[in-house]
């Protein structure tokens, strides 16, 4: 499965030195799952900002719904009081970098669990949120002060969506849990787990497990490369 991965000297260089068309981003849709190929939608880019002032929600009273150090850098999320819109401040209180959260155009719920960070040689933070046919999020990677949205979101019929590293590299993957519907069985039970890379490339599944609570390292779920093969 590794050769199917971009190199990580690629990866750094779209997100950090700004080399993403816009163009591509914008045109970029949800990760199609094969068991829910109608969840395809673009995903809007994102604005950056150094305006501290940008920092304010959209809607007060602002909330911190999550903070995380990641590799030496400070990451906030900041929702407004609906829930419906969030904003990334990454760096030092006094100008930080300021990106727009725009997986909530999709309809999903910012919550005080919707933010995870993940360290690496690209560090990666993924804002999640719950929607009526599942989970969606969008993933922010770079490093120190200099971060970009990637043009992408992932989604997880069965709720599940993480970043933890898999392949053997010194940067996460984006670790996705989806329902196994292809036997006719009871679909709320077959899983599987599929894993890409932060540029969006799938990179393998693991076989489908008959509950959630037997996908491996459960309730971390993290598999490792060797389990990953074709996906169904």
């Amino acid at each position: 499965m590794r050769g199917r991965r971009a190199p990580t000297a690629v990866v750094l260089a779209m997100v950090i030195c700004g080399l993403v068309v816009a163009a591509a981003l914008t045109g970029a849709a949800v990760l199609r799952v094969r068991t829910n190929p109608a969840a395809a939608a673009p995903l809007t880019t994102s604005s950056a900002s150094t305006n501290p002032r940008a920092g304010e929600c959209k809607r007060e009273p602002c909330k911190r719904l999550g903070q995380v150090p990641v590799a030496g850098t400070d990451v906030q999320l900041i929702g407004d009081s609906g829930a419906a819109s969030g904003r990334l401040l990454i760096g030092s209180p006094g100008s930080p970098q300021i990106i727009e959260i725009t997986v909530t155009d999709l309809g999903v719920k910012l919550t005080e669990s919707s933010l995870q960070c993940a360290a690496g040689a690209v560090a990666a933070c993924i804002v999640r949120g719950v929607g009526d046919k599942g989970t969606t999020g969008q993933v922010i990677a770079g490093r120190s002060d200099k971060w970009s949205p990637l043009g992408r979101a992932f989604f997880s019929a069965a709720n599940y969506l993480s970043l933890a590293n898999v392949v053997g590299d010194s940067s996460p993957e984006v670790i996705t849990v989806q329902r196994d519907c292809r036997t006719g069985e009871d679909c709320q039970r077959q899983v599987y787990v599929q894993v890409f890379g932060l540029g969006g490339e799938e990179l393998g599944c693991t076989k489908t497990y008959s509950r959630m609570d037997q996908l491996p390292g459960y309730p971390e779920i993290v598999p490792t490369e060797i389990q990953l093969r074709g996906c169904p």
